[in-house]
């Protein structure tokens, strides 16, 4: 009569598992970094925007001071140079808030591509990792 074979629920400790935490670790690490760019560009717009903002009140208000009747065109020159640096802030700081978002989709599409293609991931961490799940 042949030997019975011992059947276990203890989950035995292949090499692999542990590479794969590690390598799940990693990834997260680096969705973090991918993610703090994306956070850094929309702050750095919403400064943008914050500056501009309060430029377009200093035009405003130095617009204000000069509304009188018969006022000469150098007046005027104060007013117009608040408005024209509150339209070049808000371009520039959106120009590079758009620059480092892009950035920060970058790494996340490389980092997607990596995660797919690893051979020590499961497809439950590849889910988890990419926000699938």
């Amino acid at each position: 009569m042949p030997t019975p074979i011992p059947i276990t629920t203890a989950p035995s400790l292949r090499p692999e598992i542990v590479e794969s935490n590690n390598a799940s670790d990693r990834y997260e690490d680096a969705y973090l970094h991918a993610r703090s760019l994306e956070q850094a560009g929309d702050v750095i717009q919403t400064t943008g925007w914050a500056l501009g903002a309060v430029f377009f009140c200093g035009a405003v208000f130095a617009a204000h001071t000069v509304l009188t009747p018969l006022t000469p065109a150098a007046d005027w020159l104060p007013p117009a140079g608040f408005a024209i640096a509150a339209i070049v802030t808000v371009f520039l700081f959106w120009l590079v808030g758009m620059l480092v978002y892009a950035r920060g989709q970058h790494v996340t599409a490389g980092l997607d591509s990596a995660v797919n293609s690893s051979p020590f991931l499961s497809n439950a961490q590849r889910a988890k990792l990419m926000f699938l799940s």
